[in-house]
């Protein structure tokens, strides 16, 4: 046995009364049954999957290393062709390299998913005959190692010394020292104890002996700039913060590789950049 329910917008005559008063008639009763979906808090989807990301919501932070909604993390290559030996498989970066540079350059940042897991292993998608997803144990990036000067790993090394270092290197080591939660971190100095961001007063004698003891080489794309031309070889803080002149903070780079730095495009308007390029980069 079966029935109708009636009408109740019409048997109550609230639309006739409507309808008299010449107002908006009563929508009927439409039951919604869409979900939404439930999205976990990033810190879960961080140390867990991990999550897509466009380059331009990764910040480079004043050290080098990489954060996301105010935790550190770390980029890697989520799509893969296939597992194969741990050494010819895609590396995890932790610091805005060489390598993420030149990714960056030929615009394909959008392969990368950030995460913060310490366990090594990461999930990805290994794309065959049909896509499955599965974790997978993956190297640390040796030019990040260089970049932060990790364990005082540098590419210099040979490569018997470069792969003990990476095979000894430590997620959890790594964020010990540099820890996820970026809000939770008290800055090591108050607003009235922070010194200026400004020069040194012996910066132009520091930066011609980094200059000599480098050999005058840049340290990104390896031109030599000497006497004449050595105005185009500049110094660059590496954590932004001038008056930090530790050896292991300066890098020697030429004005073309310095206006690629973060927060430095601002150099390519300089008359002495569109010299440089014109005389040797072109």
């Amino acid at each position: 046995m079966s029935f109708e329910l009636p009408d109740f917008l019409e048997w109550s005559s609230l639309n006739a009364l409507r309808r008299e008063m010449r107002a908006p008639l009563a929508a009927n009763f439409v039951p919604d049954h869409r979900f939404k979906d439930i999205d976990l808090p990033v810190r879960e989807r961080l140390e867990s999957a991990g999550v897509d990301v466009n380059f331009d919501e990764v910040e480079v932070l004043d050290d080098g290393t990489l954060a996301y909604k105010g935790f550190r993390v770390l980029l890697y290559i989520r799509d893969i062709g296939s597992i194969g030996h741990q050494e010819s498989m895609p590396r995890y970066h932790l610091a805005y390299c060489r390598t993420l540079d030149k990714m960056r350059r030929n615009s394909r940042f959008d392969r990368y998913v950030v995460a913060n897991g310490d366990s090594g292993s990461f999930q990805v998608n290994v794309i065959e005959n049909n896509v499955r997803t599965q974790h997978v144990r993956l190297n640390v990036c040796q030019n990040c190692l260089d970049e932060v000067h990790w364990d005082g790993f540098d590419m210099a090394m040979s490569r018997e010394d470069r792969m003990r270092l990476v095979s000894g290197f430590a997620l959890p080591d790594f964020f010990r020292k540099y820890p996820r939660d970026l809000m939770a971190v008290k800055p090591a100095h108050s607003a009235d104890t922070a010194p200026l961001n400004v020069y040194a007063q012996d910066w132009p004698e520091v930066s011609e002996r980094t200059k000599q003891q480098r050999g005058y080489r840049c340290g990104t794309c390896s031109i030599v700039l000497r006497q004449t031309d050595s105005r185009f070889l500049h110094v660059h803080h590496r954590n932004g913060q001038k008056h930090d002149n530790r050896d292991s903070n300066l890098d020697v780079l030429c004005i073309g590789c310095h206006a690629e730095e973060p927060m430095h495009a601002h150099m390519k308007r300089l008359s002495d950049y569109k010299t440089y390029i014109e005389r040797y980069r072109r």
